[in-house]
């Protein structure tokens, strides 16, 4: 039988929820540090209806005969640098023996609807373990720009290296804020370099440089910061504890996170962000924490070559398309003949 599309509606969520909850379990399979209780389809509904109830969504779903085999579910927000739409991770799901041609004519649907209101940038988040998918998508146009990793602290072996000569390493607190601070742009400046050359508008430094310093008084943030003879920081670490939500399917409980991670690049080659790392970990070894996760953007050679030195799996990817929004003047005066 040929497949239907047709557009999403609340009533399909407790069919799409099974979907997940098949898809869960056999990326499970591969990637155990996934959470266990999105196989459960109460779970996985909360996820999905989460999705559903957002302001701009967009969704399809695909039925043979009258069995929902795939959906996908899409919503779209403003972003500095462009009207973005993105694929959340719990936003498809293939029955199995169905073709990942399936979801590439859902996608079809979800991605002209962005088109229509003027969302030219597209992104979806996909498991590392849905390898047919992921092919499916890049033949779409796709590329991978994030990928998003699990360490298992479990038996992690801290090992005992030597401190880069004149470097202290201490937690930070109250007073450290401008310390911190001092070092929100690197990674902005990072991502701004080839060879993946993203905008940061510059009224957003300051903005971003008052979140970082207020980590400082933020209890729920452990921050530890690489000093120089004079006190002046080269780099820093910030750790804090991940909470599981009804929509992330990669927080178990006792996941630890790491953020903020950067060295000034006079600075680098001496070991200072393997320090801090280590360091880090090991104080979540202490803390009972059993999983630390992460992200990192893949065309930033310098993240991307080394967070997976440490141990860190890759278990999802965001792939991202950019469409030409010539395509918005050049349809209009197609169809105006």
């Amino acid at each position: 039988m040929k497949i239907r599309i047709q557009p999403f509606t609340t009533e399909m969520i407790p069919a799409a929820a099974g979907l997940l909850a098949r898809r869960h379990q056999s990326n499970r399979a591969k990637l155990p540090l996934l959470p266990a209780r999105f196989e459960d389809e109460q779970s996985a509904a909360k996820a999905v209806r989460a999705l559903w109830e957002k302001k701009f969504k967009y969704g399809y779903a695909a039925f043979r005969e009258e069995r929902l085999v795939a959906y996908l579910i899409g919503e779209h927000v403003i972003q500095p640098w462009a009207r973005c739409g993105y694929i959340q991770l719990p936003g498809y799901a293939l029955a199995d023996g169905e073709s990942e041609e399936v979801l590439q004519d859902l996608y079809a649907r979800l991605g002209e609807d962005w088109v229509d209101n003027g969302v030219f940038s597209h992104g979806m988040y996909v498991s590392a373990a849905d390898e047919n998918i992921i092919e499916a998508f890049f033949n779409l146009g796709f590329g991978k720009e994030r990928v998003d990793g699990l360490l298992d602290l479990r038996g992690l072996n801290i090992p005992q290296t030597p401190d880069p000569q004149g470097i202290t390493f201490r937690v930070a607190g109250p007073g450290d804020n401008d310390r911190i601070g001092s070092l929100s742009h690197l990674i902005m400046n990072a991502l701004a370099k080839a060879p993946y050359w993203h905008p940061t508008n510059s009224d957003d430094y300051k903005e971003i440089k008052e979140g970082w310093s207020e980590l400082a008084d933020d209890k729920d943030w452990t921050v530890w910061l690489a000093l120089d003879e004079r006190d002046i920081p080269l780099g820093t670490c910030g750790f804090y504890e991940e909470k599981e939500s009804d929509t992330d399917l990669l927080v178990s409980p006792k996941t630890m996170s790491f953020s903020i991670a950067v060295t000034k690049p006079e600075a680098r080659g001496r070991g200072i962000s393997s320090a801090l790392l280590w360091r880090g970990l090991a104080q979540a070894q202490r803390d009972g924490f059993e999983i630390c996760y992460t992200d990192w953007i893949s065309p930033n050679l310098l993240a991307s070559r080394h967070w997976p030195r440490f141990g860190f799996i890759d278990v999802a990817y965001r792939i991202s398309k950019r469409i030409d929004p010539q395509i918005a003047w050049t349809s209009r005066a197609e169809n105006s003949e």
